[in-house]
């Protein structure tokens, strides 16, 4: 019994010696796992390349550019600013207005009359025609109602005014069928040969309005300039369309003539 005792002490001594240089050799073994290990976490822990075009993307992984989501930039928010009209400034700028730029644009078309470039240019053609001959009538009702009797007993001929109190010829105060169908007849003509004339400004061939009419030249030739003398024939084109209208209905209410109920503006430059 003691011999197989001794025997199985020295097969274990034995086991030990041949395991030991294993158990002293484990941490070299080890090593180059966890050294794996920890490059795998480490590329974990990064995202993926910077959102680019895939050739870009394929440079940048190959390159070793890697961005983490933070350093990546937000895409930038736009806001798109709302124009209000300068005529009304309650209200939103018609963006239908911008399809032709022109002068004496302030914004104002509430119910987008102008829905295209063609017809914005024929409204414009029309706002024209209406201001010129607004400013014509502005000047001409007082004036007659002022000057035609004087003129009429001198040359002898009708007074236009007598029939009406003193007020200008119109539809409302009436007289009309005084005046002469010559004057009618020329008023006719004048008024084809003028549209015949503007008709390339309907389909924006020329600049709506334009006649070609400058004996004076005082029409300027840079673009600046321009745009500066158009908008001051539109702003008095649009203040004498008030003043006409205003003198129609005035006398229409009043019956009387204008220039009697506002002499301080008429009478004393004529007297």
């Amino acid at each position: 019994g003691r011999w197989q005792t001794r025997e199985v002490e020295l097969r274990n001594q034995s086991g030990l010696t041949m395991a030991l240089p294993w158990i002293l050799a484990l941490p070299l073994l080890l090593q180059p796992t966890v050294a794996s290990a920890n490059r795998l976490a480490a590329r974990s822990a990064r995202t993926i390349p910077t959102a680019r075009a895939s050739h870009g993307r394929l440079n940048d992984v190959r390159r070793g550019r890697w961005q983490t989501r933070a350093e990546i930039p937000e895409a930038p928010t736009t806001t798109t600013e709302t124009k209000m009209s300068e005529a009304v400034p309650f209200l939103e700028r018609p963006s239908n207005l911008d399809a032709y730029p022109m002068a004496g644009d302030y914004g104002f078309d509430p119910i987008k009359l102008a829905k295209d470039k063609e017809t914005l240019i024929q409204y414009r053609l029309a706002e024209i025609k209406h201001g010129r001959l607004a400013m014509l009538a502005a000047v001409a009702w007082p004036l007659q109602e002022l000057e035609n009797p004087v003129l009429a007993k001198m040359f002898n001929l009708p007074n236009l005014v007598e029939e009406t109190s003193g007020r200008s010829p119109s539809v409302l105060n009436g007289g009309l069928e005084q005046v002469s169908a010559t004057y009618w007849t020329a008023v006719l003509l004048l008024t084809i040969v003028i549209e015949t004339i503007g008709n390339d400004s309907w389909g924006g061939t020329i600049q709506p309005g334009d006649y070609g009419f400058d004996p004076l030249n005082l029409y300027p030739k840079d673009k600046a300039g321009q745009m500066a003398m158009q908008e001051k024939e539109l702003n008095n084109g649009r203040l004498a369309m008030m003043a006409i209208l205003g003198f129609v209905v005035q006398e229409f209410v009043r019956q009387s003539a204008v220039v009697d109920q506002t002499p301080l503006f008429f009478k004393p430059v004529f007297s």
